[in-house]
């Protein structure tokens, strides 16, 4: 019972499975045998061992016994039979592991008969991958032999090549079907890939029965279990598709070439190595010849090159991405233009990047015509800003005056009064912060905006600048907490613009903390800075606000309390002023979590200078009631 279960599930194996009986002559030696059963995967081996399309059970039989004389262990039939019966269990191979072709065949004795289990390696696999193939459209596949003869092939290849069935391929060479020029380029590269154990990807033309075809094939080798070489196994994927590309590639750029000689701007094509066509706009533009660049694609990058560019334009250039923007360039006659330029990679159908096309245009009557608008608007906002200061300190000035008169009211008028005119004074101090932060952004666009620097103690000065604003913390029931982790840093810092940097940072503290919130300033040192941070436990900034939070005009708008809306200068000045001191500033934040505007300055002193300059400081309990005026108390 166990052995017909054991016969059923060999006869449903993907190996070969063959029960025969043998029978013996008068002195007990096999002379021949009876097939009792078989499966389809035993056809199919020995299909592919025998080269015989049909096989049946009359001609299993001949087949059979012809090639079994062929094993490796050099024994007849009969003889192994004797062998099997005697010890129950007997194993032959065929073929040789470094051909690719190698057939098992382990012999059992079972209840007067032989079962017989017939193992393909490998190219039982690549057979059945090759069968799986035959329905793809556009794909070539083989496999050959060590010695460079093909073992089997798909149903597409044999259309194309014109053979009428895989057997009728196996054991010839690629001399034996295509022309000798296309077999010394694919031989030499399938000879690279046994003796390098490596993948070969190239791109061929062969003439198949249909006419030339373009395809990229890939090669690569067969290795036995110890990883020696044993053969080759290939994919071609028709390459028609990607020759009409090129093709119309090729014709486009000649479309494009009569196009762009009628253009202003300079059109360019240029591959990895060279430039292909330029356009005749670039001797107009850059007043030169343009031939020499035929085999130095980046020699135009000249340029560009400079002080605050000492790369040209070619800084994140990326051959397969699209750059652009605009830069000043200093032609070789001494002339400076601005360019606008753009580069666009060209892809083929596979998304892989071959050429560029780049575009240069001459822009320089247009910036010059935008840094003369600029000019007219920076004049504008400094002309009103100082019309509106004088106006401004005269109404701080005549409130000045009043106030010196309250004292000589009554109890009842001096509260009533004094009330009214300390609105009116903070509300002035608000148009003089505005227009002071107008004033300021106005020199920073123009680069008018000077720094004074002195060598002195930055800690002290942002602990005395801390102390100097604890009333205003205290009156709005907050603490601010000063902390540091060295006594004394001598550095070269402008006090005036790192008093304005912290006064402005303490007053959003103020403005966006939560109610009794504490404030906290942190002053720490690295081997190259002094790092300052003040930090809020405030609702924090949003995320996507981060990255803007630093433009001029930027603010967070919150929805608790309109107190806290300003105009949305000051962190673009403070960023300024931090840059005029060689330093950096940035913003950790999450919302919900407080806020962290964290600057650094330079360790670095300054060489003392003589300065006759008279350097105009704003009293400090001005200044404060100045910045902190946007904050009702």
């Amino acid at each position: 019972m166990g052995g017909k279960i054991y016969e059923r599930i060999l006869k449903n194996s993907k190996d070969g499975f063959l029960k025969i009986k043998g029978y013996k002559n008068k002195n007990g030696e096999y002379i021949g045998f009876d097939i009792i059963e078989y499966n389809n995967s035993l056809i199919e081996i020995l299909k592919k061992i025998l080269a015989k399309s049909n096989l049946n059970i009359d001609n299993i039989k001949e087949a059979f016994n012809k090639k079994f004389d062929d094993n490796n262990q050099k024994i007849k039939f009969e003889e192994f039979l004797k062998i099997v019966e005697k010890n129950e269990f007997k194993n032959v191979s065929f073929g040789k592991i470094s051909y690719g072709m190698y057939l098992n065949i382990d012999g059992y004795y079972l209840e007067e008969y032989f079962i017989l289990i017939f193992k393909l390696n490998f190219e039982q696999e690549i057979f059945r991958f090759s069968e799986q193939l035959d329905k793809a459209t556009g794909v070539y596949f083989w496999v050959k032999d060590i010695k460079g003869n093909y073992i089997t092939v798909n149903k597409k290849w044999l259309d194309e090549v014109g053979f009428e069935s895989k057997e009728s391929i196996e054991g010839l060479n690629s001399y034996d079907i295509w022309p000798k020029r296309q077999c010394d380029n694919f031989i030499a590269n399938e000879k690279e890939v046994i003796e390098d154990n490596t993948i070969k990807i190239f791109e061929e033309t062969f003439p198949f029965r249909n006419g030339d075809k373009t395809v990229d094939t890939t090669i690569w080798p067969l290795l036995d279990k110890d990883n020696h070489p044993i053969g080759t196994m290939g994919i071609a994927i028709d390459g028609k598709c990607r020759a009409r590309f090129y093709e119309n590639l090729n014709n486009n750029e000649k479309n494009f070439r009569e196009i762009t000689k009628y253009c202003d701007s300079v059109f360019f094509i240029r591959d990895e190595k060279n430039i292909i066509y330029m356009s005749p706009a670039y001797e107009t533009i850059f007043e030169e010849s343009c031939d020499y660049y035929e085999h130095d694609v980046y020699q135009f990058n000249n340029f560009f090159k400079n002080e605050e560019q000492k790369e040209g334009i070619l800084k994140d250039y990326e051959f397969d991405k699209m750059n652009e923007g605009r830069a000043k360039a200093k032609l070789k006659n001494g002339k400076e233009k601005w360019i606008q330029y753009k580069f666009l990679p060209i892809t083929d159908e596979d998304g892989k990047a071959i050429k560029r096309i780049g575009i240069l245009t001459d822009i320089t009557k247009e910036v010059a015509l935008e840094e003369e608008k600029e000019k007219i608007r920076l004049d504008f906002f400094a002309n009103i800003s100082h019309e509106l200061r004088t106006p401004v300190n005269l109404i701080l000035s005549s409130i000045q005056v009043l106030k010196l008169k309250l004292s000589t009211l009554d109890k009842e008028n001096y509260n009533y009064f004094s009330n009214y005119i300390n609105i009116m004074q903070r509300n002035t101090f608000r148009l003089v912060k505005l227009i002071n932060n107008l004033i300021d952004s106005t020199k920073i666009d123009s680069k008018s905006i000077e720094i004074h620097p002195i060598n002195s103690d930055i800690i002290s000065f942002i602990e005395d600048t801390c102390s100097s604003v604890l009333h205003f913390v205290k009156s709005k029931n907050m603490n601010l907490i000063f902390d540091t982790d060295i006594e004394e840093e001598i550095i070269g810092f402008d006090p005036s613009y790192i008093e304005r940097i912290m006064l402005n940072l303490l007053s959003n503290a103020i403005k966006f903390n939560k109610k009794d919130g504490n404030i906290f300033v942190n002053v720490s040192v690295n081997e190259k800075d002094v790092v300052v941070e003040v930090k809020d436990e405030g609702p924090g900034i949003p995320e996507e606000k981060i990255p803007n939070i630093f433009d001029r005009f930027e603010q967070v708008r919150s929805k608790m309390k309109s107190e806290r809306e300003g105009t949305g200068i000051g962190l673009y000045i403070v960023k300024a002023l931090v840059d005029l001191h060689n330093g950096t500033v940035r913003v950790n934040s999450e919302e919900k979590d407080g806020c962290s505007i964290i600057f650094t300055l330079p360790r670095k002193k300054i060489e003392e200078k003589n300065d006759d300059n008279i350097i105009f400081k704003e009293n400090k309990s001005n200044m404060i009631d100045i910045e902190f005026s946007d904050i009702y108390l």
